[in-house]
């Protein structure tokens, strides 16, 4: 009995909690040392006094604190919950977030000077998730970084480089496939002609299709399925189709599920190694073990963070957050949100460090109202022409 008292005392205590062993501050760099990983990242902006704050999820921090240096005044991190550390920095002027990297052992932040109007406006879009590479990139630009999750208007991301001349190539990848339905809908049917009812793999394909057509149709933008059938694909064989391709944007579609039947709403996912939220690192582990399908076999693909410390050009992941940005404008006239828009989370179909990418979750075919837009002709085709219309617009750019 005394053995059983144990373990049940052992099975109800938490993990400990990530702690924060050292804090330091050298030029435009702030780095916090850590004993294990951090769940979430989130920033944001405060005037009056200047600063930028970021909190740690997962992360118990003693009250630390570092001397300034350059244009950062100080730092200091404590407790700001029983599950999150805050990170505060001081700033003498206006700067931004330009960079942030999670080693396993320390946060990195590099901030970077920014105009008022600048600052202004990243005050006014409150918290804001952080994506985290491996690393930090070591050769920035000067003058007109801001962090992936912070990029409003405050500065345009980098024009993807032209790998076909005038005409771009995207490579759309209509998620799941033959022996992997993805989500199934308990709303089937709907006024689908195209087979969709029920299974994400038909809906999500009618998606493709449309925004293909649509593509085509204006011939600004060259376009290519990764299937365009009821095919099964590994998920490392859909990046190589890309990567073959010399693809210029990757844009895997699929449809999303909840146990809670009123979540509804389109979302979209950039890569990084650190999720924004619980339902996107949730929503990556579901979609990189091939949604549950038996003989599905991911172990040979390389760790997220393995593929993000080969990245060497930021552009990449600029490139894929300004997309999402494009995407956000033109898909909110299609279908609504759930919540904030724009999410990260560390897809394996997002791996390729040369090919921008972004994962279109469209809607939920767990909610009714979504599912009867996802199962219907014109919601395929309004949520295709949406996608086209953004891609169309990101290559003008």
């Amino acid at each position: 009995m005394r053995a059983l008292a144990l373990l049940l005392l052992l099975a109800a205590t938490p993990a400990a909690a990530t702690r924060v062993t050292d804090l330091r501050v050298d030029g435009p760099f702030v780095t916090a040392t850590l004993d294990g990983p951090v769940e979430t990242v989130k920033a944001l902006s405060l005037d009056a006094p200047r600063r930028l704050v970021v909190d740690l999820s997962g992360v118990d921090a003693a009250r630390r604190s570092a001397k300034g240096s350059g244009d950062i005044t100080a730092a200091r991190i404590g407790p700001f919950d029983a599950a999150t550390a805050r990170l505060v920095i001081d700033l003498k002027v206006p700067m931004t977030l330009a960079a942030a990297a999670v080693d396993g052992s320390a946060l990195t932040l590099r901030l970077t000077p920014a105009d008022a109007a600048a600052f202004a406006r990243a005050v006014a879009r409150g918290r804001r998730p952080v994506p985290t590479t491996a690393r930090l990139i070591a050769d920035f630009d000067t003058g007109d970084e801001v962090f992936a999750g912070d990029q409003g208007d405050v500065a345009p991301p980098p024009a993807a480089p032209r790998r076909h001349g005038a005409r771009p190539l995207v490579v759309l990848d209509p998620g799941h496939g033959g022996k992997d339905a993805g989500t199934i809908s308990p709303y089937a049917g709907g006024a689908s002609t195209t087979g969709a009812g029920g299974y994400e793999k038909n809906v999500v394909l009618a998606i493709a299709r449309a925004a293909a057509a649509e593509l085509r149709k204006d011939g600004q933008v060259r376009v290519k399925l990764t299937r365009d059938d009821d095919t099964f694909i590994e998920l490392n064989e859909r990046v190589a189709i890309a990567r073959r391709e010399k693809a210029d944007l990757l844009v895997s579609v699929h449809a999303d599920s909840a146990p809670n039947p009123s979540a509804r709403g389109a979302s979209v996912y950039t890569l990084s190694e650190t999720a924004s939220d619980a339902v996107a690192a949730r929503l990556a582990a579901r979609e990189n073990a091939g949604g549950g399908v038996p003989g599905i076999d991911t172990s040979a693909a390389p760790d997220v963070g393995d593929v993000l410390i080969g990245m060497t050009q930021r552009e990449t992941m600029n490139v894929s957050v300004g997309f999402a940005e494009t995407l956000a404008k033109s898909m909110a006239q299609a279908i609504g949100f759930r919540g904030e828009f724009h999410h990260f989370a560390g897809f394996l179909v997002l791996k390729a460090a040369d090919v921008p990418a972004v994962l279109i979750e469209t809607g939920y075919l767990s909610n009714p109202d979504d599912a009867a837009l996802l199962q219907s002709d014109d919601g395929e085709k309004r949520i295709g022409r949406a996608i086209a219309h953004a891609i169309e617009a990101h290559f003008a750019r």
